[in-house]
Order: structure tokens, then C-alpha cells, then sequence
């Protein structure tokens, strides 16, 4: 299979091209900055440059399926203390609307009975302090999830939501003060520990392979509605 993963210089998208191109798929990797990866084939493509995102498309041409890792955003803080109208304004340019961008342009290229696949985050479903931004922009993304399923039929078109991931997210963020974060975090957990970049890339896998799955929001967080935080 031919696969798009848009955002996978590192992290989760990272660990998914990686997960894909050893059992034998062609990846193709394709995001900010991203630089020559041994084995893997790569684009430097800006998220929010329309052009950009469809002349990339067009030198790719037909592909079997898309995954769309890429979206910064901003933890924000405070609803009214450190967020205002532009913490929202970046958080969306940042997430939703790469995301968006990259699946209106890439859409009309994946193959008949392929697939596209977002990435939202928890903390829609979790109440959180201090996440007020990132919990619009996760449920925005899920919200659009079920209708781009019908409208891209029979491509399927499905969302996965991670929890807490030790990944490249946290850098800049003191070696201290990040493991107090996890430790919190994995005390609060069922699961008793944070998640891993790989375990969200087995999961794109399956949601890759189920070709009876559209229009599901998947989430792998570790039970964090049920969680003691």
C-alpha cells in the first residue's frame, strides 16, 4: 500500500511511517521541516500553505491512504488569565486547519476504499484545566469526523484521539518538571503509566487495516474519562 503520513518527522507520525514501511508498505512522509529519513521517502510540505499542501499531492499522485499527525498547539492556561482571542485563533491555524487543509487537497487522490485519518486529543473529554483552546480545537476535529465520512464515502474517514504521550509535544519543558507531569498523570491513569508514540502508531495501523470502520473517533488515552486526575 501506498501511504501518506502528513506530520511524521517525528512522534506519532514519525513511529507510524516507521511501523508501516516494515511490514512492506510504501510511506511517504511529508510535513514542516521534515528532513531526509534513511529508508523513507520525504517532503518538506508547510501545513498551512494551500498551494504547498496541493502541489504535493500532485507530484505524489494516487495514494492508498492519509494520516494526518501534524497540528501544533499551544497548552494555553488560564481562560482568564493567558488565553485570549489569539491563543484561539493560533491553536486553530495550528491544528485544525492543517489538518483540514491537507484532507480537502489530499481527498481526491486516495484510492477507492482507502482511507483518511485526523488526530484530535483527550482533553475534549476530559475536563482540564488550563486546556480550554486544545479541548475546541479536539472537538472541533472529532465534530467533522462522522459528516466527511459520508461525504468521502467510500474512502473511510476516522479520527484518533491519544491521551498523554511521552513524545516530542513536551520539548522545552525542564526534565523535571515533565516527570512530575507524568508521574501525576500515570498515578491518575487505569493503566497506571503515560502513552508512547508507539502505542498510538499500532493504532493507526489498525484503523488503516479495518476496512469495516468510518466515521469513529478512536481513542487510545490510557481510560482518561475514567481517570482520577
Amino acid at each position: 500500500m501506498k501511504i501518506v503520513v502528513f506530520g511524521g518527522g517525528s512522534g506519532v507520525g514519525l513511529a507510524a511511517a516507521k511501523l508501516l514501511a516494515a511490514r512492506g508498505d510504501e510511506v511517504i512522509i511529508a510535513g514542516r521541516g521534515v528532513g531526509p529519513l534513511e529508508g523513507l521517502r520525504t517532503f518538506a510540505v508547510d501545513g498551512t500553505n494551500v498551494p504547498a499542501i496541493r502541489a504535493f499531492f500532485e507530484e505524489v499522485g494516487a495514494i492508498d491512504h492519509l494520516v494526518i499527525t501534524a497540528g501544533a498547539t499551544n497548552r494555553g492556561g488560564s481562560f482568564l488569565g493567558e488565553i485570549t482571542d489569539q491563543t484561539f485563533r493560533e491553536t486553530f491555524d495550528g491544528k485544525f486547519w492543517v489538518q483540514v487543509n491537507v484532507a480537502h487537497e489530499g481527498a481526491r487522490y486516495v484510492n477507492r476504499g482507502g482511507s483518511i485519518t485526523l488526530f484530535s486529543g483527550g482533553a475534549n473529554r476530559r475536563a482540564l484545566k488550563g486546556m480550554v483552546n486544545v479541548a475546541a480545537v479536539n472537538g472541533a476535529l472529532d465534530a467533522i469526523v462522522p459528516t466527511l465520512a459520508l461525504e468521502l464515502a467510500p474512502t473511510r474517514v476516522n479520527s484518533i484521539s491519544p491521551g498523554t504521550l511521552r513524545t516530542t509535544y513536551w520539548t522545552g519543558t525542564p526534565d523535571q518538571q515533565l516527570e512530575q507531569i507524568f508521574d501525576r498523570v500515570a498515578k491518575g491513569l487505569p493503566v497506571g503509566r503515560v502513552g508512547t508514540a508507539e502505542d498510538i502508531a499500532r493504532a493507526v495501523e489498525f484503523v488503516i487495516d479495518s476496512g469495516f470502520m468510518t466515521g469513529t473517533v478512536l481513542c487510545i488515552d490510557g481510560g482518561l474519562p475514567q481517570s482520577a486526575l
